[in-house]
């Protein structure tokens, strides 16, 4: 018999980026989990590191040391990316 957890510990969250304007975000010393969901992708970039990119379908884990990060969107469309997180 499967137990249920008393509470759920980790939130699922969706982004929607429809414009060129980048989406900032802080990791708040927890790791994200990113997987885009549609569209062409998107460029993860920290502070103070190289941008990523990472394309639909793919998923990426953003270490909880990064903190403020940014995302951008690839292509003209709207892009989709799920994001998980420990609360």
């Amino acid at each position: 018999m499967l137990g249920s957890l008393p509470e759920v510990f980790f939130e699922v969250r969706r982004v929607v980026i429809t414009s060129d304007a980048s989406v900032e975000d802080d990791t708040a010393h927890r790791f994200h989990l990113l997987n885009v969901v549609e569209g062409d992708g998107v460029e993860v970039a920290p502070l103070d590191g190289p941008a990523q990119v990472l394309t639909y379908a793919e998923t990426l884990v953003i270490p909880a040391a990064v903190g403020p990060y940014h995302l951008r969107r690839l292509g003209t469309e709207r892009v989709r990316v799920v994001k998980s997180l420990v609360r």
